[in-house]
């Protein structure tokens, strides 16, 4: 039987940003991960995302660069080979960074048998404290047919590209999926059961990504849902509850996932756990004082995106070390939907102050006349900030456009530090590149 100082129970982001930290601070670790070393982030969601991204944007470049016609197709297969090789070496770089760190990676199932101690491969293991991020898997459908949808994970890791494909959710995922689809070359519908896009971001900006979509031949239907999906594999059938029929090759569902909890046999190690995930105080710890649980297995007030999940890990491993005695505070949110075009926000939200006018002010700026926007031919490239009309500084900001996340990313810097006009005029950046903009955008 090993001991150990602490056992973290998920090999994903989450996972390892508790071993690694808490390695750091001299404990003994171990990590156990069921099935992929980087869980859903490097397997099935932004790793093989961002590989796929970048294949289509320099496609989409080059259609705006020489027009359309007798432009090349996306090498589908070239792409996916290599999204494959990036996701396979990634894999092997999480666990070779374990084993560089003193922390040692066991492959298997883990089953609590008592607050102290965990049942993994037949062997039982012995820990002092253990942190879970198991993560969390798609909802399942229930409908007639829901044997024929995929989840959207399959996407992501797919090496045919259908030609007509129908993805379900109207959320970050979704509109990742239809922006690399379409412009690969598929014809995509997306469906939503109401009428709200990218909660949280402006109506006026995704109003404007859906516009730029549909030029690329994405239809998205609202008010809507499926109702059953028949025929094979390859050759889909599907009703709304609307009345609408049509034809498909492969059904995506973004619908929201479950915490990924339910065979760790909590109940044995004391842990209480509700229809959304495992329980947490403001210390990220359990009912158990010994166990904690970080990401998308935990209920925290936080969105389910890999950088909190990080941000959770590490934290807690310093709390394992006693390096910290304080509640976890997070930083400036800032997030990013990478669909073509890309949206992304900081901070106060512009729908939040839409609504409250009396505290904010909004400030917005039409890019796409800008050389860094021009060049690319980004005509809908758009800004805006929002102001706190007390302090007159900007709490918030949200942009559309082709490199709108590096533009988030700058102010996300500026807002934090508190940054003022006179600071930012005090720094040189390398001219005309994007951060040389922000001259003429941190003031009226």
């Amino acid at each position: 039987m090993r001991t150990f100082k602490t056992i973290v129970i998920g090999g994903g982001v989450g996972g390892a940003g508790a071993a690694m930290r808490a390695a750091a601070h001299g404990q003994s670790v171990a990590v156990i991960e069921q099935r992929d070393w980087g869980g859903t982030t490097v397997t099935r969601g932004s790793t093989p995302k961002k590989v796929l991204l970048g294949g289509v944007e320099a496609h989409h470049a080059y259609c705006e660069q020489n027009g359309p016609v007798n432009v090349p197709p996306v090498n589908w297969s070239r792409l996916t080979a290599h999204r494959d090789a990036v996701v396979s070496q990634t894999q092997e770089r999480f666990k070779q960074r374990f084993q560089a760190n003193g922390i040692t990676p066991i492959e298997g199932h883990a089953e609590f048998l008592n607050s102290r101690q965990i049942r993994v491969n037949g062997e039982t293991l012995t820990a002092e404290n253990f942190v879970i991020a198991t993560g969390a898997r798609p909802r399942e459908l229930a409908l007639p047919g829901s044997q024929l949808i995929d989840h959207s994970g399959s996407f992501f890791r797919s090496h045919a590209l259908p030609k007509r494909l129908t993805i379900l959710g109207a959320g970050v995922i979704a509109f990742a999926i239809a922006g690399i689809a379409s412009e690969a070359g598929a014809a995509v519908t997306l469906i939503q059961h109401n009428r709200v896009a990218l909660r949280g971001f402006d109506a006026e900006l995704v109003a404007a990504l859906i516009a730029s979509l549909a030029k690329q031949g994405v239809q998205v239907i609202f008010d809507d849902e499926l109702t059953q999906v028949t025929g094979q594999p390859g050759d889909l059938q599907v009703t709304t509850k609307g009345g609408r029929q049509w034809s498909t090759n492969a059904i995506y569902s973004a619908l929201g996932r479950l915490a990924n909890v339910e065979d760790l046999n909590l109940k044995a190690a004391q842990v209480a756990v509700t229809a959304h995930g495992i329980q947490v105080d403001e210390y990220l710890q359990t009912s158990n004082p010994h166990i904690f649980a970080v990401g998308d297995c935990a209920v925290t007030a936080t969105p389910n995106l890999a950088n909190y999940a990080v941000f959770q890990g590490k934290y807690v491993g310093d709390l394992l070390a006693a390096t910290t005695e304080f509640p976890i505070k997070y930083p400036l949110q800032a997030s990013a939907v990478f669909s073509i075009p890309r949206l992304a926000q900081v901070g106060t939200g512009v729908a939040a102050a839409r609504q409250d006018s009396n505290h904010y002010a909004l400030r917005s700026v039409n890019l796409s006349q800008w050389l860094t926007y021009q060049r690319h031919y980004d005509d809908r490239a758009k800004l805006v900030m929002v102001v706190n009309r007390q302090s007159g500084q900007v709490v918030g900001a949200e942009a559309i456009g082709y490199q709108a996340d590096v533009l988030i990313n700058y102010l996300a810097l500026l807002i934090q530090q508190h940054i003022t006009p006179e600071q930012l005029h005090d720094t040189f950046f390398a001219y005309p590149s994007m951060a040389a903009d922000l001259y003429g955008i941190w003031t009226d």
